[in-house]
């Protein structure tokens, strides 16, 4: 786990409902470590496909909107694994707010260069191209009587 930890996402979930989302056995009295595990490998994989076109991967450290993201992503993923419950608008609209957060930094729209560490770096500005070709062989003054 690079962005968020199980610990912070305790803080997120209460522990009850985490146990409920994540544990199959209705009378467990603890969550499911793998399935939490899952949840979280799953929202950090998402995050990073959209972060790869502009930043080095893994971000370090994490800004905090990322692990925010994190954190809603992976609440979704346990609240979707319990098809006969509904999902609370809450949980919705912070998985929404979360990828939109994510297209908006993949669109060079919120920049995670201002981090308090100053380490976070972009990989390259997606709207400069470069170039490398050999010297002219043909320049104008050699066309100019053609």
């Amino acid at each position: 786990m690079r962005y968020c930890t199980l610990d912070e996402l305790e803080q997120a979930i209460p522990a009850r409902t985490l146990i409920e989302l994540s544990n199959d056995d209705p009378s467990a009295m603890s969550y499911n470590v793998f399935v939490v595990e899952k949840a979280i490998s799953y929202a950090e994989e998402l995050c990073d496909g959209y972060l790869v076109a502009r930043y080095t991967l893994p971000i370090s450290p994490v800004p905090t909107i990322i692990k925010d993201a994190v954190m809603h992503i992976a609440r979704n993923w346990l609240y979707q694994r319990r098809p006969e419950g509904s999902i609370p608008d809450a949980v919705k609209d912070g998985h929404k707010q979360a990828l939109d957060t994510l297209r908006s930094i993949q669109k060079g729209e919120i920049s995670l260069n201002h981090t308090e560490h100053g380490d976070v770096v972009e990989s390259h500005d997606p709207s400069v191209f470069r170039v490398s070709a050999p010297k002219r062989q043909f320049g104008k003054k050699q066309l100019r009587g053609w």
